[in-house]
């Protein structure tokens, strides 16, 4: 285009000194006029072009800058995610602490009798157990302690209304009972023989048909466990979120806390990971659970 115009000039200039020397024509000035015609397309066309080539790069530009942010974008949705049930969990933590508290008072007061000695030894298997799920000690090879046998009724004597709400034994709510004992202590004793994938169909098989039982929140912790063990940790992460969410009564509770704290490292999401035990350990600084998270946070910085 440069080229272009220098030619413009010189025909013009040649042009003018024509016209001064009194021997231009007509021939000449179309020539000139047609060329300056040509120029302009030129120039036009030329503009066109790099107007062109500047919307494509910007174009380009914007796609290259929303391909670079959308994994940022649905990292950020994630965490958001993660955080908004974290919040949902300390609302929930501070309810069972609460309820807790009371519970505890009414168990150590003189006037409620003390602990129930049945349920003292359920709950230190039940330590036992998760010991063995969490950090793989072998302390004893036994079943879970049965629970104690109700003495029948002596033979002619009437059983009192106590009795009777007590001792359900004529009603079919006994069977269903002792179904649902059977049943649990069949899973644990599948998952103390490591065979998690067999005791987590009878855990499931626990909640979904024994839903108002009071170990059901623990049937379905276990299911966690099992799918921990088996390295399924998405499904691990979920039965645990059942229990948080379902059951922030559970003596399960903070167990469920901390393990889906862990769930979470295995399956590359840290951040939510340690959201979750920090958590546990900003809630309950002194229980076992949250020693475990600490210990285990120091080891994946």
């Amino acid at each position: 285009m440069k080229t272009s115009k220098s030619r413009n000039v010189i025909l013009a200039l040649s042009l003018a000194t024509a016209l001064l020397a009194g021997c231009a024509t007509k021939s000449d000035l179309e020539t000139l006029q047609d060329q300056s015609y040509r120029d302009r397309q030129e120039s036009r066309r030329t503009v066109q072009k790099l107007q062109d080539d500047l919307a494509q790069s910007q174009q380009d530009l914007r796609d290259e800058i929303q391909k670079s942010t959308s994994p940022v974008q649905a990292k950020q949705a994630n965490t958001w995610a993660e955080l908004e049930s974290v919040r949902m969990q300390i609302a929930k933590i501070q309810e069972k602490l609460d309820t807790l508290t009371v519970k505890f008072s009414a168990m150590t007061s003189s006037a409620a009798g003390g602990p129930n000695l049945v349920e003292v030894a359920k709950d230190v298997q039940n330590i036992k157990t998760a010991l063995q799920s969490q950090f793989g000690m072998n302390l004893d090879s036994s079943a879970p302690a049965a629970q104690p046998a109700e003495a029948p009724a002596e033979k002619g004597k009437p059983a009192s209304k106590a009795d009777a709400a007590e001792n359900p034994a004529s009603k079919p709510e006994a069977a269903k009972v002792d179904t649902a004992d059977a049943l649990f202590a069949k899973a644990d004793h599948a998952f103390k023989a490591h065979k998690y994938e067999e005791a987590r169909q009878y855990y499931s098989e626990f909640a979904t048909t024994f839903k108002k039982h009071p170990n059901t929140s623990e049937a379905i912790y276990w299911v966690g466990e099992c799918a921990y063990n088996l390295q399924d940790y998405g499904k691990a992460v979920l039965a645990y979120q059942a229990v948080i969410e379902k059951y922030p009564r559970s003596n399960k509770y903070k167990s469920a806390v901390l393990k889906q704290g862990m769930a979470f490292f295995k399956i590359g999401k840290d951040k939510a990971g340690r959201a979750v035990m920090q958590d546990l350990i900003d809630r309950f600084p002194k229980a076992p659970e949250a020693l475990v998270a600490k210990k285990f946070l120091k080891e994946h910085k």
